[in-house]
């Protein structure tokens, strides 16, 4: 595997809160899906997309919620994806927000998944795809994407924009003509990649100012967005994996390796082959994590020393 593909973590939030909501308990269906769970604080923290599908679809399957992404991606909030939202926010219209929002995804969200704008005759066209194939048996993931996006827009634009048609890569589910959404637009299923359609016409349409920024602010933020980025070669995706555990405890290299689709013994030795141990990438790791603590002026040194405690030392070899 050449990148472990990773996404932030606040793309899973309207799904725990969905849950919570509900009076079920997200944290087990979490802590099944081996995520960690204290790095959800933490909105611009990584964590690995294939166990974001794998609670989705774990919830859903054992809840009986069939519709549980689609249903969480109606409740979702903008400001539910922090400095990624901030950005994308102080575009000025709909054919701006789409454009920032394609290229914040791709380059700064989700290593496991591309967006990008396209215009056929008077249609524009949103789409988005998750690179991995075996994504495709992920239906709650490919809902709830398609589905985050209208919403997020709808928010943005105002409840006059609407989509006319749209695609989904999912296979169809049973109660979809119950929502509204589906009865008013022309919907296919199993297609190439998730796309959102609509007028040409709307993209001149105002983006509404709801977060506030200061141009320089807005500046800081993406270069904080692009330089916290998921990583694209392997050993930095797995440092930024293991960083994402440290607050519950540490990521085990058996863990870590089942997370990277490999054997304890081929990520040893794909990691030697860059002249690492695993126990010496979670010393650079933790090395990083208590440099980047101390440029915090809101921690002090107490505070820093109670962070390091908090952080158990994995019992694996290297």
């Amino acid at each position: 595997m050449s990148v472990i593909p990773l996404v932030r973590a606040s793309a899973i939030s309207p799904l725990v809160r969905y849950l919570d909501q509900m009076g079920v308990p997200s944290e087990r269906f979490l802590r099944q899906a081996k995520l960690p769970v204290m790095a959800l604080d933490d909105p611009v923290a990584l964590i690995p997309l294939h166990r974001a599908f794998a609670f989705a679809e774990s919830a859903a399957q054992q809840e009986g919620i069939e519709l549980f992404g689609l249903l969480a991606a109606q409740k979702a909030q903008v400001d539910d994806f922090g400095l990624f939202a901030k950005v994308a926010c102080q575009s000025l219209t709909l054919y701006d927000f789409l454009h920032t929002v394609a290229i914040l995804l791709t380059k700064t969200h989700n290593s496991g998944a591309r967006a990008w704008v396209t215009q056929t005759n008077d249609r524009v066209w949103f789409n988005h795809q998750y690179i991995q194939s075996e994504s495709l048996n992920n239906q709650q993931a490919q809902y709830y994407a398609c589905c985050l996006y209208v919403q997020i827009i709808q928010q943005v634009v105002g409840t006059e924009w609407h989509p006319t048609d749209l695609h989904f890569q999912a296979r169809q589910l049973r109660g979809l003509e119950d929502i509204e959404l589906f009865s008013q637009a022309r919907v296919h299923f199993n297609q190439p990649n998730n796309a959102i359609g609509f007028a040409k016409a709307l993209l001149s349409l105002p983006i509404k100012q709801s977060i506030e920024a200061h141009p320089s602010s807005l500046q800081q933020d993406y270069e904080t967005l692009v330089t916290l980025a998921p990583k694209t070669d392997f050993v930095g995706s797995l440092k930024q994996l293991v960083r994402s555990h440290l607050p519950d405890g540490g990521l085990p290299v058996t863990l870590a390796a089942e997370t990277a689709g490999l054997s304890t013994r081929s990520l040893q030795r794909r990691l030697a082959e860059d002249g690492l141990s695993y126990s010496r990438l979670i010393d650079q790791v933790r090395f990083r994590l208590a440099l980047d603590l101390l440029k915090d002026p809101f921690i002090n040194s107490q505070n820093l020393l109670s962070l390091a405690l908090n952080i158990k030392p994995t019992m694996s070899k290297p």
